[in-house]
């Protein structure tokens, strides 16, 4: 079969426009997937969509002549959305939606919580797009049960839904990780700045850590935007010795940038809280795998995508490829690392083994879910 698979995140940003490129859901759930694939013609495009057409009924009239399978990540464009699902029918074609987060069970803390709340345009038509897929796609087991009861009370009907984990490639990662500095002790976090109620979970500990350690410092790449600085230190409890110990550094314009950015700061512990919700449960593990990918020793919460096994693979595995953490023991994990170098540099070093051996992206049977999936 003729696949073709969009990178649809080439557009979010006015760099990825212009370099025609992709963020972290375009690498993670084309590229490489799309490199998987080896029983199907796989085309891969971000942009060139476009060119397939100039209008939206030749454009997919197009799409659906020259190609059996139609495969993007989610969207809510009506128009695109009726264009597509009336040439997939009218070719019977195949039409497969991806989707790597639970956008039904949106916090109010989240930047999309308004997008995607109850009575809300873009939920219908995500719900209505999903419901005319051949097949869906999803990053995680409790994603894939959220999206399938939804679709059942929603629409009465069951629809074929995949698992597909987000994994590794240890060779887009092999860059020398930055020496840290024997003077400081730094933890690092990266992320969207719509995890405010993650950060609040954790920056009381760490706040408290920083007035016992002068030597400790917190940094963040791209998570807080210069509105949410008072809302996200301000009731924390940092003092003005800790606050100035806090640096928030850009997020790289592109995915391609961002491995060897990542491996370049001078980081001693990683962190990735999750509050545990309907919405977080169907999140995946990247944080731990890229810190894991540049030897960052990773300290997470004990939330489904960090301790629990997905497709026979483990995650975080306590005390040797991490360290888990409930709410109230932050502080206590986070200082057992900071008192110790030691298991700082055992458990990065376990963590990077075990991503290399068993979550890789080759090592896993993505092909053969693609070949289950076009035989439908």
């Amino acid at each position: 079969m003729k696949i073709l698979m969009n990178f649809s995140d080439w557009c979010f940003t006015p760099e990825r426009k212009k370099q025609n490129t992709y963020g972290g859901i375009g690498y993670y759930r084309t590229i490489k997937v799309s490199e998987q694939i080896k029983n199907h013609e796989v085309k891969v495009v971000g942009k060139e969509i476009i060119n397939y057409g100039d209008t939206l009924e030749s454009q997919w009239d197009t799409v659906f002549k020259e190609h059996d399978v139609f495969w993007t990540s989610y969207f809510c464009d009506d128009k695109v959305g009726a264009a597509i699902i009336y040439h997939a029918k009218k070719h019977g074609k195949k039409f497969i939606v991806d989707i790597d987060d639970n956008y039904l069970d949106v916090p109010e803390s989240n930047l999309l919580y308004d997008r995607f709340k109850k009575t809300k345009r873009d939920r219908a038509m995500l719900s209505t797009i999903l419901s005319f897929a051949d097949a869906i796609t999803v990053s995680t087991e409790p994603l894939k049960e959220r999206i399938a009861a939804h679709i059942k009370s929603v629409h009465g009907m069951t629809k074929p839904i995949y698992v597909i984990p987000n994994m590794n490639d240890i060779k887009d990662w092999e860059f020398t990780k930055a020496e840290t500095d024997p003077d400081k002790i730094v933890i690092g976090y990266t992320g969207s700045n719509s995890h405010q109620d993650d950060l609040q979970m954790c920056l009381p500990a760490i706040a408290r850590l920083m007035k016992k350690y002068p030597q400790l410092y917190l940094e963040m790449i791209g998570s807080v935007g210069k509105d949410k600085i008072k809302e996200t230190f301000g009731y924390a409890g940092f003092d003005n010795s800790g606050l100035e110990r806090i640096k928030l550094l850009p997020a790289t314009p592109t995915f391609k940038e961002y491995p060897q950015y990542l491996a370049e700061q001078k980081w001693d512990i990683g962190i990735c809280p999750l509050v545990d919700t309907a919405f977080t449960r169907s999140k995946s593990h990247i944080k731990w795998l890229e810190y894991s990918a540049v030897k960052i020793p990773t300290v997470a919460s004990r939330v489904y995508p960090y301790f629990m096994q997905l497709k026979g693979r483990k995650t975080i595995i306590d005390g040797k490829t991490g360290l888990l953490a409930r709410n109230n023991e932050w502080e206590a994990k986070l200082e057992k690392l900071i008192l110790d170098k030691e298991l700082r540099k055992t458990l990065a070093d376990n963590a990077y083994n075990q991503i290399k051996d068993t979550w890789q992206y080759s090592s896993g049977d993505i092909s053969e879910t693609v070949d289950k999936m076009l035989d439908l």
